[in-house]
């Protein structure tokens, strides 16, 4: 189970996982047209709908949060703050945005296809690994979207269409942690006098 910052840690990761395999299949001249220097970033949607959007490179931004329907099932364990926490999934929008159609076209088919050769992501490739349990893995699942949906989110945005996709992350555990909660408090009192009880008026 991982704290509140996973969230965001999520697309901070996938950027770097794509920047790294960029950049090492750059240097065995595997990359072909896709373009080597432009950027490959995190945005969040408040970027992407502002009056100047990003006029190059790649984003990836969280469009939609929501429960998981796999989250795992719990166990007992003597730290309630441990054993409660959420299960989430997370919808991205992957867009490039290249000036020409030669390297948008290569730019969105290449992170296709690599999301597709590296679709786990471990601890080791998790950014703040100190944030995540040593056996935490995240699935990268891809989502077929229709031209009307892709349409209804660029008009949400307030942005004229662009090529896109869609994919999935899941599952996101996250909670509190064992420092920042604790135990239930019970408080009880019992007292004891020596006398004699009155009951209904009878000794």
């Amino acid at each position: 189970m991982a704290q509140l910052t996973a969230i965001h840690d999520v697309g901070e990761s996938i950027a770097l996982l794509l920047q790294r395999r960029r950049a090492l299949l750059a240097a065995s001249g595997q990359l072909g047209p896709v373009p080597a220097s432009e950027a490959i970033v995190h945005r969040p949607l408040s970027e992407i709908s502002a009056a100047t959007p990003p006029s190059s490179g790649l984003s990836i931004s969280c469009f939609h949060i929501g429960y998981s329907e796999h989250a795992p099932a719990r166990s007992a364990v003597r730290d309630p703050a441990t054993a409660h926490g959420i299960s989430l999934e997370l919808r991205y929008l992957l867009a490039s945005w290249s000036s020409t159609a030669a390297a948008e076209l290569a730019f969105l088919g290449w992170v296709m296809l690599e999301l597709s050769r590296h679709p786990i992501l471990d601890r080791s490739m998790l950014v703040n690994p100190d944030n995540w349990d040593r056996g935490e893995t995240l699935q990268i699942a891809p989502e077929e979207a229709s031209a009307e949906e892709l349409f209804r989110i660029w008009d949400a945005l307030k942005q004229k269409y662009r090529l896109a996709a869609l994919f999935r992350v899941r599952v996101v555990r996250i909670g509190y942690g064992p420092a920042a909660d604790g135990p239930p408090v019970v408080a009880s009192r019992l007292q004891f006098e020596h006398g004699e009880i009155e009951l209904g008026g009878v000794v």
